[in-house]
């Protein structure tokens, strides 16, 4: 009798071990999925985006004026600061497809030249005499006198006062200019000059 009693005892427990041993594998089975199938914490999106967007930001801030400094084959020293246009031109054929517009500051054998060129399209072929209105951060505009390229090139136009005009850049954030194009009219092209860094 007394054997009997020990053997249905140790069923009982053996049975109880079983039991727990077979609830918490059932426990245990969802968390191994969990962790092999779906991350717990996946990678912020918006933290990330945040990211490329602070880098694109101070890419746009350094990257608005390009500064060249280079020895011509005449052995001058030549400073360029450039700047292009974030407005972009739509002129009719032959040059339509867009447009931009580059301003450029140039110091080369102790004379200062400011011009304006365009990767399509071509100046008035009248500007000679002929004038761009320029207005400075919300300013009345002022109009200034323009040459042409001495290549001959009619996508570049020279500003006639460009010590006036780089004195009036240092100071300002936005410069507007109004001008006319062979064929197309009068454009308004706005660049963001702040920041300039120009000592020649």
């Amino acid at each position: 009798m007394k054997r009997l009693v020990c053997a249905v005892g140790l069923l009982s427990v053996l049975s109880c071990t079983t039991k727990e041993k077979s609830t918490r594998q059932e426990k245990n089975v969802p968390d191994t999925v969990q962790q092999s199938g779906i991350p717990v914490s996946p990678p912020s999106n918006e933290s990330s985006s945040a990211q490329t967007n602070l880098k694109n930001r101070s890419t746009e801030v350094t990257a608005k004026w390009t500064y060249e400094k280079k020895v011509d084959k005449d052995g001058n020293m030549v400073y360029k600061a450039a700047i292009n246009s974030p407005t972009v031109l739509n002129f009719e054929f032959p040059y339509e497809g867009g447009s931009t517009a580059t301003l450029t500051l140039r110091h080369k054998s102790d004379l200062a030249h400011v011009y304006l060129e365009v990767s399509k399209g071509q100046f008035n072929r009248s500007f000679q005499s002929g004038n761009a209105s320029i207005r400075f951060d919300g300013k009345p505009a002022v109009r200034y006198s323009l040459s042409a390229a001495e290549n001959g090139r009619a996508n570049i136009v020279f500003f006639d006062s460009p010590q006036k005009l780089i004195s009036q850049l240092k100071g300002a954030r936005k410069m507007g200019v109004d001008i006319e194009f062979y064929g197309q009219g009068t454009r308004h092209i706005e660049f963001t000059t702040g920041g300039l860094s120009w000592n020649h």
